[in-house]
This record gives structure tokens, C-alpha cells and sequence, in this order.
């Protein structure tokens, strides 16, 4: 799971960032004074696409003072930089009277902004991330640790023990953060900042506190393009949800012919969203292979959409991996007309579907897979 500061350039700020203007008559202030500064050039950067935009910049004089007087900002996410490693983020708006302390030689370290209630609450979830990620790195550490004292073969018993009890306790402390976030995020509904920190949660079990989220901001910042997006993504996962009908795809096979999903009504269907170019989606081929063996002549089939942008390695993958069963791909990328339709964020990704086309799961693959299966069709 990423550190927020990366998130906050990834994840919904792809467009605008709500505007800004060249500064006339505003509250709006951003000043600061750092130590181990030699008069260097700071800049003020909108996050407005997976380049920042320099909006303002100033020299810090010789006392380690700075002011940015040229710009008012709309809300969104912004860094003061002295360089590309050296920068502390921000999220402001128009409203804000900002006052930053730190040293120039770690900015992003030691900088304590004031003033932007927005900022505050975005290094309040960027500080359970990373306390996150220290808890994992740590596991990972334990984990080498375990191996190296165990002194086993990669392939013994005892690694895939020691696997499962530590990733019994990684998805423990993942669950932590996860419900750690859903509660400041669902006392904070409305804030900027909220918009980024619920991304790594999973969507269907926290799928209210999304529509939470996605009501307060947009009644608070109706028509900004970040929040419209992140509305209609909000829209694609109520249409998914477990229990309702499938959206139908419609795309052509490998031949050109186009087969509808809904064609397959009747069985028990595993769409499935992978492509050639996926290494973890090929690693899960034949346990897909496997299942399609075993449950195909009880009522199971599969739908397989690549996200493939050229025929030739897509059908060359099909016949590798021992791929018989159905595939369809409009050979778009992540473009894919059906892969935003169910609002695929990764892969391999699989949506499991009822005999009568409803959804009754989503990332099933594995143990996973072959229990629901079996439930459904022994």
C-alpha cells in the first residue's frame, strides 16, 4: 500500500485541481520561514497531472523567509519545492492563510504548515499510512529473518507454513489501518483530502462510507472535475455491487465476432479481466485452467476480457496457457470499454455471476474460487 504522499499524485488529482488564479484582491496568504536555507528558489507546484505545474515562486531571503504573492488557489493538492526529493505537500484553497516552519535542507521532514485545516487532516492519514508501511517492512524483515533461521528448502513444508502465519498476520494489520481510515474518513466526509485516503480501501466492503464520502464533497464542491470523477467512479461501484445485475459486455473474439456476455445466462459465468502483459494474471492461468476443467461440464463458464492492446501476443498467451474457453477484448488497454464498466482497478481481476446474471462475487481466484464453486455447483 503506497505512501499518501504518492497516492495524492496517482490517484484522483489527473486533472485541474480546481483552478487558481493570478492574485488581486484575496485573504489568501502562503509564507514561511526556514533554517539551512542559502537564498535558494522555492516554487509552489499545482498537482494537476502526472507532471506538477510551477504556479508561483519566490527566493527565500536571508533570514529564511518566503512569501508566494502571484497565486490564489482553488482546492486541490499542491507541494512547495526547493527540488524534485525536496518538497512538502499541501492541499489549500483560496481561503487558506498558510504558514510554513522547516529546514531547507529536509523539507518534506521537518515542515509544520499552519493554517490549511485540509493540510492538516491530509498528514493526519498520510501519518497512518506510513506507520503502515513501517509495519509492514517490518514484517517483511521478520519474515527473511524466520526463513534464514528455519533453514528450509523454498519448496518445504514448513515455508508454506511460515507463509500463511505471517500473512494471516500482514492481512491483521492491513484490516487495522483499513478500519483506522474508514473512521477518520467518515468523520471527515466532506474534506479534500478524504478523497485520496479512502482509495486503498476495498470498495465493497466499505462501499457506504464511499457514497459518504462522494455526497459531502459533492454537495461542497459541486462540479470540481477531481470530485466528478471520483462520483462517477463512485457510480460504477453501486452498479457492480454484490446482488446486482451484470453489466453486459459485448466485444469481439480473437475472429472478430462479437460474443455478449449475457449470451451465457444460464450458468454459473467467472468474468475474467487479465491480459498477456500481466505476470501475476498468467501465474493465476492455471489455477483458472483447473477450475474450468472441473466445474465446466456442471454449469461454469468463463468470459475472459483481456486488456491486450495487440492481437498477435493476446492470441499467442490464449494458446500458451491452454486458454479454451471464451475471450473477448476491444484490444483498448486500460481504455477497455468493459474494464471501466466494472471498474477495474488492477489485474487479474474476476467478477463471479449467478445462473440468472447476478453478481455474487468479485476477486475470487484460488482456494477462493474453487470453494465458491463447489458451494454452487456440487
Amino acid at each position: 500500500m503506497k505512501n499518501l504522499f504518492r497516492l495524492s499524485v496517482l490517484a484522483l488529482v489527473l486533472n485541474s485541481c480546481g483552478g487558481g488564479h493570478k492574485k488581486t484582491n484575496t485573504t489568501f496568504e502562503l509564507k514561511g520561514t526556514l533554517t539551512d536555507s542559502k537564498g535558494e528558489t522555492i516554487y509552489l507546484e499545482k498537482l494537476a497531472s502526472a507532471k506538477p505545474i510551477v504556479v508561483d515562486s519566490c527566493v527565500i531571503d536571508d533570514k529564511g523567509n518566503f512569501s508566494f504573492d502571484n497565486y490564489v488557489p482553488g482546492i486541490g493538492f499542491y507541494r512547495v519545492k526547493l527540488s524534485d526529493q525536496n518538497f512538502g505537500m499541501l492541499v489549500m484553497d483560496s481561503t487558506n492563510k498558510i504558514t510554513i516552519t522547516g529546514s531547507a535542507k529536509d523539507l518534506g521532514n521537518t515542515y509544520k504548515p499552519v493554517g490549511s485545516p485540509d493540510t492538516k487532516l491530509f498528514l493526519e492519514y498520510n501519518e497512518s499510512s506510513k506507520i503502515l508501511q513501517r509495519q509492514q517492512d517490518s514484517l517483511n524483515e521478520a519474515f527473511r529473518f524466520a526463513m534464514t533461521t528455519v533453514g528450509v528448502k523454498p519448496d518445504s513444508l514448513k515455508v508454506d507454513s511460515l507463509s500463511k502465519t505471517f500473512e494471516a498476520i500482514y492481512l491483521k494489520v492491513v484490516d487495522s489501518y483499513c478500519e483506522r481510515i474508514a473512521e477518520k474518513a467518515k468523520a471527515n466526509a466532506n474534506m479534500f483530502p478524504t478523497v485520496i485516503a479512502i482509495q486503498p480501501l476495498d470498495p465493497d466492503k466499505y462501499l457506504e462510507l464511499f457514497k459518504l464520502v462522494d455526497a459531502g464533497l459533492t454537495a461542497k464542491y459541486p462540479g470540481h472535475p477531481d470530485i466528478n470523477m471520483f462520483h462517477q467512479m463512485i457510480a460504477k461501484m453501486v452498479a457492480t455491487k454484490a446482488g446486482g445485475d451484470a453489466i453486459e459486455i459485448n466485444l469481439p473474439d480473437p475472429t472478430g465476432k462479437n460474443i455478449a456476455l449475457s449470451s451465457l445466462k444460464g450458468k454459473v459465468v467467472l468474468i475474467d479481466f487479465w491480459a498477456s502483459w500481466c505476470g501475476p494474471c498468467r501465474k493465476e492461468m492455471p489455477n483458472v485452467v483447473a477450475a474450468y476443467k472441473k466445474y465446466k461440464s456442471k454449469g461454469f463458464e468463463i468470459y475472459g476480457v483481456s486488456m491486450d492492446k495487440e492481437l498477435q501476443p493476446w492470441v499467442d498467451a490464449i494458446k500458451k496457457d491452454g486458454i479454451t474457453w471464451i475471450q473477448v477484448s476491444d484490444l483498448k488497454y486500460w481504455d477497455c470499454v468493459a474494464a471501466k464498466a466494472y471498474n477495474v482497478q488492477s489485474i487479474p481481476y474476476t467478477v463471479l455471476l449467478d445462473k440468472e446474471g447476478k453478481i455474487i462475487g468479485k476477486g475470487l481466484r484460488g482456494d477462493q474460487l474453487e470453494a465458491k464453486l463447489k458451494e454452487l455447483l456440487n
